[in-house]
């Protein structure tokens, strides 16, 4: 009958997968936790400049409208005495141009936000990983998933 040399006991296969199934739960947690931090931190920039930008427009818009009515008014006056129409037509040609080039900046801004969570996906990488390493040595993985 063969015996173990080195004295210690070799766990079984049974404390072996229930090793790993808690380790996987912890990981989950871990996981979910850092996911919802980093979706909290995302939403919470984002409320703050859809607040700052809808205060800017409403601001923007008030004074547009003047300063609308103003270029009417003096081209009206300098250029095309008898043609008001046309001296609206052009203004509002004008803030059409303008409109269409902060709407382009603006959708150019939202592609660059990134709905992907990087730090989340890189930690689920380096923990898969870590309990790879640590079911292929047949040893538990909760202290190295703890570390972090």
């Amino acid at each position: 009958m063969p015996e173990n040399s080195n004295g210690e006991s070799q766990p079984s296969v049974a404390a072996l997968v229930g090793g790993i199934f808690v380790d996987a739960q912890k990981l989950v947690q871990q996981e979910i936790a850092l996911a919802r931090r980093e979706v909290a931190e995302t939403l919470e920039k984002a409320k703050t400049g859809v607040a700052l930008l809808s205060s800017a427009l409403a601001v923007c818009g008030v004074g547009g409208v003047l300063l609308g009515i103003m270029f009417v008014k003096l081209l009206n006056q300098y250029l095309l005495p008898d043609y008001e129409w046309a001296c609206f037509g052009i203004v509002g040609c004008l803030f059409a141009l303008v409109g269409a080039a902060v709407a382009y900046c603006g959708f150019e801004k939202i592609k660059q936000v990134k709905l992907s969570l990087p730090q989340t996906a890189e930690t689920l990488r380096d923990d898969a990983q870590a309990v790879g390493a640590a079911v292929s040595e047949g040893r538990s993985a909760v202290g190295i998933l703890l570390k972090r």
